[in-house]
């Protein structure tokens, strides 16, 4: 993890790379918080506000509730959505060292909800090692993602931070609002999988990823942190605007790579979206794009969920032949540029809005997840 640290602060903007150099101590406690490597009666009466009533076995709790999510922390990603409310809590005029609790609580939402991605998608591989599904089985794998995911609530249904009882409850409803959008997007994109639809509209694709994923990337992050930090209220929507242009070209890229992987490192198997009949960006732009004859054997090959690499090489010259890489690179590109458009609308300070736009710099780069 610490080798991946470095290159990653070696890829960064100097200033970003400060900024997260400086921060980074604090997510991790805060993730340690949520998530030790041992658990027992005081930790679980803490996290759930009661007394057992009679022994509890301490280490099939660990196993089956934190240690699969534990591995995916463990094997460290980039922890940007930390980094981002740290970022913009600190903007806001508050001290990030404060908020361990907050970052910590970030990251493990973002980790229970990557495993729940996972199973969906019978993924194999998540930062270069075994999928919780694969290492732990399908049951053990949807109880740690669904139990780890509420666990990293218990920061803001207790209201530990001592918010005033107004803005706790807006805290809530927005977390509220944005687990029903992220459940509308969930099904929407299971529903175009799993009953192979081959229609999907631009527009509707957007929407739908804005829906499943803006939650954590980035839009909540960014919602969260300001109203904890008493954000102007002209600054909220504009907030919510940078999380989802920062999604959606974020997510383009990542659609990219899953296709044609720029790094060793990255992590997963390439060609995944094959596999499992994702209709993606690429996807849906190829099937609209192509001849007739390569549109339905393009169909034939989603609907059949192949594991074929001579198969998925097809399907990648295919989407060289009809220009889908340098659509959705225009497109990243674009939504980058809407991005720092929206940047210079905030009211904080230069050296923030430096790092605003460092941000959206680095992500536009994602070489994984």
């Amino acid at each position: 993890m610490a080798r991946n640290l470095r290159k990653m602060l070696k890829n960064m903007p100097e200033s970003l790379a400060a900024f997260y150099h400086k921060h980074i101590g604090t997510i991790k406690d805060g993730i340690a918080r949520y998530f030790p490597h041992a658990v027992d009666a005081p930790f679980f009466e803490t996290v759930s506000g009661q007394v057992p009533l009679y022994d509890q076995d301490w280490p099939a709790v660990y196993d089956s509730i934190l240690l699969p999510t534990q591995e995916y922390l463990d094997r460290g990603g980039k922890v940007l959505r930390p980094v981002l409310v740290a970022l913009t809590l600190e903007a806001y005029g508050l001290d990030p060292s404060d908020y361990a609790a907050f970052l910590g609580a970030i990251e493990v939402m973002e980790d229970s909800s990557i495993i729940m991605d996972d199973y969906i998608d019978n993924s194999e591989l998540r930062r270069g090692g075994p999928c919780a599904h694969v290492a732990h089985g399908f049951p053990i794998a949807n109880i740690s993602s669904c139990t780890a995911f509420a666990l990293s609530h218990y920061l803001f249904y207790n209201n530990e931070m001592g918010l005033p009882r107004e803005k706790a409850t807006r805290l809530l409803n927005a977390f509220a609002w944005e687990h029903i959008q992220m459940a509308y997007g969930q099904i929407e994109e299971l529903y175009w999988t799993e009953s192979n639809v081959n229609s999907v509209a631009l527009s509707q694709y957007l929407q739908e990823t804005i829906a499943r994923c803006a939650f954590l990337s980035f839009r909540g992050p960014l919602r969260y942190a300001a109203i904890v930090a008493d954000a102007p209220a002209e600054d909220i929507p504009v907030l919510e605007r940078i999380g989802e242009y920062l999604l959606i070209g974020y997510h383009i890229r990542g659609d990219t790579l899953d296709m044609s992987p720029d790094s060793d490192e990255w992590g997963k198997i390439a060609g995944e979206d094959i596999t499992t009949g994702r209709r993606t960006l690429l996807i849906n732009y190829v099937l609209e794009k192509a001849e007739p004859g390569d549109r339905a054997e393009l169909e034939r090959i989603l609907n059949a969920r192949t594991t074929d690499e001579r198969i998925k090489h097809w399907v990648y010259d295919k989407v060289v032949q009809y220009g889908g890489f340098a659509f959705t690179r225009e497109m990243a590109r674009a939504y980058h540029e809407k991005t720092r458009e929206q940047i210079l609308r905030l009211h904080i300070s230069e050296r923030h809005r430096q790092l605003f736009s460092e941000f959206s710099d680095f992500a536009a780069m994602k070489r994984s997840v």
